[in-house]
């Protein structure tokens, strides 16, 4: 393993500047200190600088582009992410060689008749979360912005020109996925202020939904998850949430499952997602036309950022139990055997408190988003480094900053078409 010039990541505690907010390091976050009176109102925090927001961090790593690869035992392909300087997704080679880039400026999607968020932050305050590239280039991305609460902008579908083809533009938020006819399944957040009879939340709080879109990025279904839940026999897991807590749920993924089954759960056939549900640091599925929690569990897991079902019905789960410790698990729910775990080590450490993220690739390989840390790394089943790639962008004096990356995905470039990519070797 190759040495390492690290650089400092302490950075000094920002004052708050709005009295219910507060900015944490190393990236901004925001603390909501007291309700004000029956309603939870929109928190914006006056950022002017974007280096001072969530979508940088202090870099750890004077290394630009691929500094890791093994040519024979690492999965070919483009690797797809965004990156948190600007609204950005970028694909490139397994050399970091760049094979083109989508920039998608929010004012370019944002129109205030269709706009849940009235009054957006500047462009550059908002970035790309999440995005999928189609096989004729087209791509569907997420929008978040720093210094709002709650942060999700909306989607957008765009050409391989970045020319907007639809938008959906309530506070969808985090990751996203699609059915195999190209519906998209989103989360949404929302300020709930009336309380329910039957709730045990506290209002106001923020609510989180599934979205289903049709291809065309039409509202087909919109289901709300904390109902979902307490009409199910799950409802005691919302005991869970941390006290006044305004995000009881924290949903942080969502996966289609289509059938395919996750071993110690029910029978997943149907219209039925794999939800995160971090603040209650448990996983649910979810029934898509009865709007019913089917199954949920929690585990040795903690406030974990993702979940996913892998092809052979096992878990695997990305979380970051202590400051500076994190770690993917792939899991064995039927009988709680944790049969993979990655966490890093002391030359190699891994370790992000939002926005860590991991995909099995075909090869049995895995692609681990260190997301504060603006790295990419795939490993295989022992933990060794096949390919690393730390995002290039840097900002600030002496390079001091780097912009986050988020959830990237290795691509087959047989996927994609020739129009489109032309003969660029991954």
């Amino acid at each position: 393993m190759q040495n390492k010039a690290w650089i400092g990541v302490g950075v000094a505690g920002v004052a708050a500047v709005i009295a219910v907010l507060m900015l944490w390091p190393p990236a901004t976050r925001f603390v909501l200190d007291t309700w004000q009176g029956d309603a939870l109102r929109e928190e914006r925090q006056a950022i002017t600088d974007p280096l001072t927001s969530d979508h940088w961090s202090a870099a750890r790593a004077a290394d630009k582009g691929v500094t890791i690869w093994d040519p024979i035992n690492a999965e070919r392909g483009f690797t797809l992410y965004t990156s948190g300087e600007g609204p950005i997704a970028r694909l490139v080679t397994m050399t970091g060689a760049p094979v083109h880039e989508w920039t998608i400026p929010y004012s370019r999607a944002w129109t205030p008749e269709k706009a849940a968020v009235k009054e957006p932050q500047p462009d550059d305050l908002v970035f790309l979360r999440d995005a999928r590239v189609l096989p004729n280039g087209d791509l569907i991305a997420v929008f978040e912005a720093a210094g709002h609460l709650p942060a999700g902008y909306g989607m957008v579908k765009v050409d391989k020109d970045s020319r907007p083809v639809w938008s959906y533009l309530e506070r969808a938020h985090g990751g996203f996925d699609m059915t195999p006819d190209g519906r998209v399944l989103v989360l949404v957040q929302s300020i709930q202020q009336d309380s329910r009879p039957s709730s045990t939340i506290e209002t106001p709080y923020l609510e989180d939904f599934l979205v289903l879109l049709s291809p065309a990025g039409k509202e087909l279904a919109k289901i709300s998850l904390v109902e979902a839940l307490e009409r199910s026999r799950f409802a005691s897991l919302l005991d869970n949430a941390p006290p006044d807590e305004h995000d009881p749920l924290g949903a942080t993924s969502v996966q289609y499952l289509g059938g395919n089954p996750v071993k110690g759960a029910p029978d997943s056939a149907g219209e039925r997602v794999l939800l995160s549900f971090g603040m209650l640091d448990a996983v649910a599925i979810l029934d898509v036309p009865s709007r019913k929690i089917v199954w949920a569990k929690r585990g040795e897991w903690q406030s974990q950022h993702e979940a996913r079902a892998l092809p052979d019905g096992d878990l695997m789960i990305a979380d970051a139990p202590a400051d500076n410790e994190s770690r993917v698990q792939q899991i064995d729910l039927s009988t709680g055997t944790v049969i993979w775990s990655y966490g890093g080590g002391t030359d190699e450490p891994f370790a992000s408190a939002t926005g860590l993220s991991a995909r099995r690739l075909a090869n049995g390989n895995t692609l681990l988003t260190e997301s504060e840390g603006g790295r990419l790394v795939e490993v295989d089943g022992t933990g060794t480094v096949l390919w690393e790639y730390t995002n290039p962008v840097r900002g600030g004096p002496a390079d001091y900053y780097i912009p986050v990356v988020a959830a990237a995905q290795r691509i087959d470039a047989r996927s994609l078409d020739a129009s489109f990519i032309g003969f660029k070797r991954p």
